[in-house]
């Protein structure tokens, strides 16, 4: 049994040997980009960070793939030593410097997302998450994942490499203990990155073969072009969890969410409908 999963009972006879021909997650990455209309996302955030001025672009990136994964659940599932598990919660990773500078140290966490969590709620706790990080007086942010990643990366390098080997073993059989895959990035739902801070577009990104995060979304700049604002969108995905159908409609729901961003103010299990043009645009 997976960490944090449960095994996938209707598996079909491709997927089956999908797994032994891309036993690894990344022989199986599938790369989508998509240039997204976000001009009513931009206005709305824009009005609701008035009112709350601790609200930004990230925390409705965040809570958006919340939604997504909530309505398409498929997408929160991972192979495993050849084997079909989806996950028992939705998270969503992500990397937070320690401090606003080029030498500081990139941190991994992780933020688990309820049904019930608005992006007012997910703004207060990426939020907490964030300060803790930014905390020199904090241990918590530097317990488990981070903390092990470091200790293991400093090691002599032929014992470094022996201890990863058994590391990568123990997470392909059993997974790896709740002290360092708790707030490790790769043990999520899904990985983002919003690129847009650093002024580039959304990219091809590579996914880890440790770990049970299927799946990688890259938010580009959001650029404005004929009164318009428009924002490049980078998705890898692995293609043994569903079949591209799935996948495109995913992305389809991606962008109807960014042109009703009133739905992010809805919580992030609540269901939403897509008219079937959008849909048929996908066939």
């Amino acid at each position: 049994m997976a960490r944090k999963g449960h095994k996938v009972k209707d598996v079909t006879g491709m997927q089956n040997i999908m797994f032994d021909l891309k036993p690894n997650r990344c022989e199986a990455e599938v790369f989508m980009s998509s240039d997204v209309d976000v001009t009513e996302f931009v206005k709305y955030m824009r009005n609701l960070k008035n009112k709350n001025e601790d609200i930004t672009f990230f925390h409705g990136f965040v809570h958006l793939m919340g939604k997504i994964i909530y309505k398409y659940p498929k997408l929160n599932r991972f192979v495993q030593n050849r084997t079909l598990y989806e996950h028992d919660d939705v998270s969503i990773a992500f990397v937070a410097k320690a401090e606003f500078n080029d030498k500081s140290e990139e941190l991994m966490t992780c933020l688990p997302i309820s049904k019930d969590d608005t992006i007012i709620d997910i703004s207060k706790n990426i939020k907490a998450k964030v300060d803790k990080i930014r905390d020199k007086k904090s241990s918590a942010s530097t317990d488990g994942a981070n903390n092990v990643v470091d200790k293991i990366g400093h090691i002599w390098r032929p014992l470094r490499s022996f201890i990863v080997g058994i590391l990568k073993w123990w997470d392909k059989k059993f997974g790896l203990p709740g002290s360092i895959a708790d707030e490790n990035i790769y043990y999520s739902s899904i990985i983002v990155s919003n690129l847009g801070t650093f002024k580039t577009p959304g990219i091809y990104h590579n996914l880890a073969n440790l770990g049970t995060s299927s799946g990688l979304v890259t938010f580009g700049e959001i650029r404005e072009e004929n009164d318009k604002y428009m924002m490049n969108l980078g998705v890898t995905l692995d293609e043994r969890i569903e079949d591209g159908f799935y996948f495109c409609r995913a992305l389809k729901a991606i962008e109807y969410l960014f042109a009703h961003p009133e739905l992010l103010m809805e919580s992030a299990g609540k269901d939403f409908e897509i008219p079937d043009n959008v849909i048929k645009k996908t066939k």
